[in-house]
């Protein structure tokens, strides 16, 4: 728990260098800014991958 405090904490202060007034950021749910935190690369999600395409590249169809 302590380590997601800290990326929250270092969130918030990329967040308010960038330009985001804090009245903004103090409303902002903490768990979107977790869901933001967390969020993967495109080519970092497998879930992407286009499910015929796969089958293509697989059988050779």
């Amino acid at each position: 728990m302590k380590n997601q405090q800290e990326d929250f904490n270092l969130l918030a202060q990329q967040l308010l260098t960038e330009g985001l007034s804090p009245k903004d950021f103090d409303d902002s749910s903490f768990f979107s800014l977790m869901e933001t935190l967390n969020a993967r690369k495109k080519e970092d999600r497998a879930e992407l991958v286009d499910p015929l395409e796969a089958v293509k590249q697989t059988y050779g169809v």
